[in-house]
This record gives structure tokens, C-alpha cells and sequence, in this order.
């Protein structure tokens, strides 16, 4: 069992749903359908202290903050 998913381990799930979303999809669509693809579990289920979401979520959101995809030449915001 992996306790943590790194960052750069939701880039090609991320990829996936945006091919079968046409190329366009949410960061709310990323969190809710990535979890369908691979095992979410461990620490990655820990809500973060003060929120109301997980750290998953987190790194998906960070998948925009951090320009990860953008930055790889598979996204444009």
C-alpha cells in the first residue's frame, strides 16, 4: 500500500479524463474522477487541518497552482 500519491503521479490520470472530456475538464471534475482510476488511501484521506478537504485534493489542486500541466505542454489556462 502507498501511503502518499506524489504530485507527478496525477499526471496521467489527469490526462486521461481530459482526452475523454474533449481536452476540458475542472479541477472539481480531476478530484471527483481520479479517484476512479486509482486507489486513494492512507494519508492522502487525512482532512487538512482547518479545511473541509483532504490532502489528495490538495495535490490535484496543485496540478493548477503549480502549473504542472501547463508547464509539461499538455494544458493551457
Amino acid at each position: 500500500m502507498i501511503d502518499r500519491i506524489p504530485e507527478k503521479a496525477l499526471i496521467i490520470p489527469s490526462l486521461l479524463i481530459m482526452q475523454e472530456k474533449k481536452g476540458c475538464t475542472t479541477t472539481s471534475e480531476l478530484i471527483e474522477e481520479i479517484p476512479k482510476i486509482i486507489s486513494i488511501e492512507g494519508e492522502d484521506l487525512a482532512i487538512l487541518s482547518g479545511r473541509n478537504d483532504n490532502k489528495f485534493s490538495q495535490k490535484v489542486r496543485n496540478l493548477k497552482s503549480h502549473n504542472t500541466l501547463e508547464e509539461l505542454g499538455f494544458a493551457e489556462y
